[in-house]
């Protein structure tokens, strides 16, 4: 892995642009910005930039104001050049969306994935980090700037996130370590939780009612899931992050697998999430539609119509139960 080349690079850049995937989570707006807090210097120009609009749910992390969105190649073009762009948190370049389209030189790819692509000029993709949160922490050692609070609350955000408040498989006695150093800096954990959690809008708990209500569990029960129609989602309204709502399935006694999928309004793909628990893995399958993610924690956009995809994604999960 290439810590000391990312270091170097982004040491020698006047400009840099951090990035995330489309629809960023607390692992890709925490890691992002807890880069963006460390790199702004006298001397260099960051900006954040993200491929979507980002939920406000993580609006009280530092500088989060900062963040601005880019949406189209036309607002790509019109950014200033950077020396240095770095991904935080994608599998793929096209999760990047019109991000890509600004004039960037080296691209850092930096992520946790088992299913990248490497796609980046320097590719610091460590595998065995709980969440990009911590492959951003070890690249801030190299660079020698030292954890403040500031950091610690966008990285414990990262942590939060990615390890399902420290119920997934991939937490460790390194996690709680890593997490304890986080701790020592003086952030308030219990207040970041409920910030995390205890955030919800009236729409986003419609959505909950509508997840609910559409809950299938398959003939074998250790199958479990969501399917929402584009129309049903109107109904109610589309919120602002889908959250945990694939956990629904999943919180089943006995389940062993769990999918939320969402039809496009355009109804001609279908958003998939998937959950599983060991030994059952879910990667493969996402990978199997050109998507990606963790073992047991992954997601793909099926380019069909709702019917066909449900269909296809299910026979596969039935198989990997099997």
């Amino acid at each position: 892995m290439s810590y000391d080349a990312a270091a170097v690079a982004l040491g020698d850049a006047a400009s840099i642009v951090i990035t995330t995937h489309i629809n960023p989570d607390g692992d890709g707006i925490g890691s992002g910005l807890a880069l963006l807090l460390a790199l702004a210097k006298p001397g260099k120009r960051v900006r954040f930039l993200c491929p979507s609009t980002v939920a406000s749910l993580y609006g009280f992390l530092p500088r989060f104001a900062e963040l601005r969105p880019i949406l189209d190649e036309a607002q790509a073009a019109a950014e200033d050049p950077c020396d240095v762009m770095i991904s935080c948190d994608a599998g793929d370049l096209q999760r990047l969306g019109a991000v890509t389209k600004v004039r960037h030189g080296r691209l850092i790819n930096l992520d946790h994935h088992v299913t990248n692509t490497r796609f980046g000029h320097i590719n610091l993709v460590d595998e065995a980090a709980e969440s990009s949160g911590v492959v951003v922490e070890k690249l801030l050692r190299r660079l020698g700037v030292p954890l403040d609070r500031a950091i610690a609350e966008c990285l414990y955000t990262t942590i939060v996130f990615d390890t399902g408040r420290f119920m997934h498989s991939n937490t460790t006695a390194h996690t709680f370590r890593w997490t304890a150093e986080l701790l020592e800096t003086g952030i308030d954990a219990s207040e970041i939780n409920r910030r995390l959690t205890y955030t919800k809008s009236p729409k986003d708990l419609a959505i909950v009612k509508l997840a609910l209500e559409h809950l299938a569990i398959d003939d074998d029960p250790r199958l479990a899931g969501i399917v929402l129609t584009a129309a049903a989602i109107a109904a109610v309204g589309e919120p602002e992050d889908w959250g945990d709502l694939v956990e629904i399935p999943r919180s089943l006694a006995g389940n062993r697998v769990a999918y939320l999928m969402r039809e496009a309004k355009d109804g001609k793909s279908v958003r998939v999430s998937l959950r599983s628990n060991p030994p059952i893995e879910v990667g493969a399958v996402a990978q199997a539609f050109g998507g990606g993610g963790h073992a047991y924690a992954a997601g793909c956009t099926v380019v069909k119509p709702l019917a066909e995809a449900v269909a296809e994604v299910r026979a596969r999960l039935r198989k990997q139960l099997a």
